[in-house]
């Protein structure tokens, strides 16, 4: 997965987005699969290297670092793009 480089709201990750998350073993990089909005927050379904998934709820607003190039990296992005 891309190394996490950047500091955004959760309000503005989509799914798609690579974001760094805590489970107890340090911050590793995991893709968002969904994102629900819940009662002041969201809900987040993650998914790891190996396929398996997780869901963590976070509140609206909190920061989180996010993988600039996710998107860019990503089959499923709007823009066309080449490697040079």
């Amino acid at each position: 997965m891309s190394e996490v480089s950047g500091n955004d709201r959760i309000d503005d990750v989509s799914p798609g987005d690579i974001i760094a998350v805590d489970r107890g073993s340090g911050e590793r990089p995991y893709k968002v699969v969904f994102k629900d909005p819940t009662d002041g927050g969201y809900l987040l379904t993650f998914q790891d290297d190996d396929g398996e998934t997780f869901q963590l709820d976070l509140a609206a607003g909190t920061t989180v670092r996010r993988s600039l190039a996710s998107k860019w990296e990503s089959a499923q992005s709007p823009t066309p793009h080449a490697e040079a």
